[in-house]
């Protein structure tokens, strides 16, 4: 057996490193001075490693603003996105109407397009609303991004549930809302927490829709914010690297401490329920 695993582990070790390697060389590079980062043959630990860096990241430029304005926008798109979603996704799964496979058919559609073949039109209808340059006007277009592939997912989860399960409820004279509400949701909680989470990380690293929707640099969210920060301090990579890094935790903290929700046995929670 440990002779059949040795292939799939070497392979799942590789993938690891594929994706930690540039994340510690990040690291590694907001802990040099300027010099040190052009520095051959380059160190994985620098000899002067410093916080210095992210302490001028943290007190003399915009990059707070950057990530509280990141934070705001994420939760916000978040919860119109799961408004949305949660109720279209139940009734889409549970509920037998004309249509209803031209609908689905539709969302897998509306998921393939590229928001960034849509700038134009989305430009023009956030302007209509007079929402250009705003927060909320941001977290409306990605709430609306993602609505189809939060439907589409959240769908799989409420098919998963026990039909006996939803039609006890029912029987005890819950109706569909309050059914959804105390019943079925609670049974999808690491559904739902694992289609949050891919949301947040989605909205907390979208560029272009924020490039073109926000103007003024106190509204930009942290890629924007690195992106002007680059030319503003004349590419100073130590401090690019900081400010990188600073805007990578949040996402890597989200996904360690909700990592559970990802394996949990959706049967084996309604089972206990």
């Amino acid at each position: 057996m440990k002779t059949r695993k040795a292939p799939l582990v070497i392979g799942l070790a590789l993938v690891a490193a594929a994706f930690l390697l540039p994340q510690l060389w990040l690291l590694s590079v907001s802990l040099k001075t300027k010099a040190g980062v052009y520095e051959y043959p380059p160190r994985w630990l620098p000899e002067s490693a410093s916080l210095a860096n992210y302490a001028f990241v943290l007190s003399r430029t915009q990059v707070p603003t950057y990530l509280a304005n990141s934070a705001k926008v994420a939760l916000l798109a978040t919860l119109l996105t799961l408004g949305v979603g949660i109720p279209a996704a139940y009734v889409l799964s549970r509920e037998r109407f004309k249509r209803r496979d031209g609908v689905l058919g539709s969302l897998v559609a509306a998921q393939m397009v590229s928001p960034v073949v849509l700038l134009v039109p989305i430009y023009g209808l956030i302007a209509a609303l007079r929402l250009l340059d705003t927060h909320t006007g941001l977290a409306l277009v990605y709430g609306a991004v993602q609505v189809p592939f939060t439907i589409i997912v959240l769908k799989t989860f409420f098919d998963a549930l026990p039909p006996s399960v939803l039609e006890a409820a029912r029987l005890d004279g819950a109706s569909r809302w309050v059914t959804l509400r105390r019943v079925a949701l609670p049974l999808i909680a690491p559904g739902l927490a694992a289609t949050a989470t891919f949301n947040l990380a989605a909205y907390w690293s979208e560029f272009a829709l924020s490039l073109v929707l926000l103007d003024t640099q106190s509204r930009f969210t942290i890629p924007i914010g690195l992106f002007s920060f680059q030319s503003g301090y004349e590419t100073e990579w130590n401090l690019v690297a900081a400010a990188s890094f600073l805007g990578l935790v949040p996402v890597m903290a989200g996904f360690a401490l909700l990592q559970r929700f990802f394996v949990a046995g959706l049967t084996a929670g309604a089972v206990k329920g």
